[in-house]
């Protein structure tokens, strides 16, 4: 099935997804949902559960993009377009059919500053920057909304983790965003689950969070159908949940924690009924169910990012992994391999420095989907990519100012930690080897040698050309040969400026043990070749 990127429907159309996004040419990679037996759906102010009200009124937000929130008075914001029914073509039967639809994603304010979701409804930095995140977005009587200011309205700063795709096993699906200013104390952040135990089967669950774009409703009805014990990913429940409620909070009602985030649903969420639409019911056993990602996998993600960081959050977590020091991770989607909504680095380098990237060798902050990078000049050349594997090395010719773009395969969502190497050109090991020969039978015997250790992953460059200090007369031959004897690389002419002089470069397998080499310097034939020859292991 796809994503949970939702859009809202203009008139005569059907909702198809339980999902996020405001545009209407996105609804059809929806997921969906339908209502489970009754319909257990409550506006806020109508829920018995005192608690669970708190909950949805302290620390529930509701998504919205620009264009479906009108900030103009700041006193008195407001969500212009269709309603419900008339924006989903609703039978006037249908329950809620004058509520506001504006939210294409729910969260949940978990700490000061920052909100948990499903990572598809915060897929990248961009997406962040075109979210306003809206609290008070609920009924608090039959036909009144909640005043809404703009104290109550944030903007995003920062997406600190987020995972969306399979994980050491784990289809995980959730983000955590810091917000553009504290939301405490003006609201109250939910608490969370902090154990890594699944659900019981039929332990009773409710969500918080929006319907179809309408403000935050409160379902307490729905039950664990699958706990997914084994893997502890997500779960499904029969909760009754609409477009809008994906990212929403699911709370377990016997402790009122927030144990997971609403992420996917299967089926349509409304039929025809005639000429207009309405919802969808299975039975509190049929279809598939709502599925939920735990909540502890994205607490270990944000206080692993946070370093325990957080005393609401961290408190009794284990000690998180530590990236090193030359390493950043990042998380996004839709990049088109790495050429768009990337996260960059920048670095300048000198003639003969070496950068080296790897975005799969570190085993405490693992990939998620596929990883690309891409390594761009000042003028916006590449120079380098990861296409072919995890990163690239490459020693750079020209001095200058260099980006790596970090992204994805096409529009997939991925993330990964990226390590970076940069060794300057002055600290690369250097050797010169001398050369007065003749009569080598082109390079078989009476050869100049010289052995060298390479380990693994390293680079030899060597040669009687282009290699600084390397010079040489008459027509020569590079060959590398590896502890048996064996050649692993030659060259005889390298042509271009070097004409008849040789020049050759050995990568080191990374899984290869560290190993001896050795460096044969011959003749072409039984002609007489002089100079030096000059390596660089990098």
């Amino acid at each position: 099935m796809s994503h949970f990127k939702s859009g809202f429907l203009v008139m005569g159309a059907l909702a198809l997804s339980v999902g996020c996004g405001p545009s209407d040419e996105s609804l059809a990679e929806q997921k969906r949902e339908v209502v489970y037996g009754t319909d257990d759906r409550l506006d806020v102010y109508a829920h018995p559960d005192a608690t669970l009200r708190a909950r949805a009124e302290q620390a529930a937000v509701g998504l919205v993009h620009p264009g479906f929130i009108d900030l103009t008075d700041p006193n008195n914001i407001t969500f212009p377009g269709p309603n419900l029914g008339t924006g989903l073509n609703l039978c006037s039967t249908e329950r809620f059919w004058s509520d506001p639809r504006a939210a294409f994603c729910s969260g949940t304010l978990i700490d000061d500053d920052l909100v948990l979701t499903a990572g598809h409804c915060v897929g990248n930095v961009a997406e962040c920057a075109d979210t306003y995140f809206v609290f008070n977005f609920f009924r608090t009587a039959a036909g009144a909304l909640h005043p809404i200011t703009s104290q109550d309205v944030f903007t995003c700063d920062s997406i600190v983790a987020r995972q969306h795709g399979t994980s050491n096993g784990q289809n995980l699906d959730y983000a955590i965003v810091r917000l553009d200013r504290a939301a405490t104390p003006r609201f109250t952040p939910a608490p969370v689950r902090t154990g890594d135990t699944a659900l019981g089967t039929a332990q009773n669950v409710a969500v918080v969070g929006g319907s179809s774009g309408s403000p935050i409703k409160v379902d307490s009805g729905g039950s664990v159908r699958d706990a997914r014990a084994s893997t502890r990913d997500y779960f499904v429940s029969n909760s009754d949940t609409f477009p809008g409620s994906s990212g929403g909070a699911v709370y377990e009602l016997d402790q009122h924690t927030l144990a997971g985030i609403l992420v996917r649903g299967y089926g349509l969420d409304y039929v025809a009924n005639g000429s207009c639409n309405v919802v969808n019911v299975c039975p509190e056993t049929g279809c598939t169910g709502s599925e939920s990602t735990y909540v502890y996998p994205a607490l270990k993600g944000v206080c692993t990012e946070l370093q325990n960081g957080s005393t609401r959050l961290c408190t009794g977590m284990p000690p998180a992994p530590v990236r090193p020091a030359n390493a950043f991770g990042y998380t996004t989607s839709d990049t088109y391999d790495a050429t768009q909504n990337t996260v960059d680095r920048a670095y300048t380098l000198g003639v003969g420095d070496v950068i080296q990237v790897n975005a799969c060798g570190l085993p405490d902050f693992p990939v998620t989907g596929y990883p690309k990078l891409r390594l761009v000049d000042a003028q916006d050349n590449e120079v380098a990519s990861s296409f072919d594997g995890c990163g690239f090395k490459l020693r750079v010719q020209t001095a200058g100012a260099y980006t790596l773009r970090a992204g994805c395969d096409y529009t997939d969502s991925c993330s990964a930690t990226v390590e970076v190497k940069v060794t300057l050109d002055a600290n690369l090991t250097r050797g010169t080897l001398p050369f007065n020969l003749t009569n080598t039978n082109s390079g078989t015997h009476n050869t100049a040698n010289l052995n060298v250790t390479l380990t693994p992953g390293q680079t030899l460059d060597v040669g009687t050309c282009a290699v600084e200090g390397a010079n040489g007369v008459g027509d020569t031959i590079v060959r590398v040969h590896d502890a048996s004897g064996l050649p692993v690389a030659e060259n005889d002419d390298a042509f271009g400026t070097c004409g008849s002089l040789s020049r050759v470069t050995y990568h080191m397998n990374v899984l290869s043990p560290a190993e001896q080499y050795q460096i044969r310097i011959g003749c072409f034939r039984n002609t007489s070749c002089s100079g030096t020859a000059a390596y660089v292991i990098y």
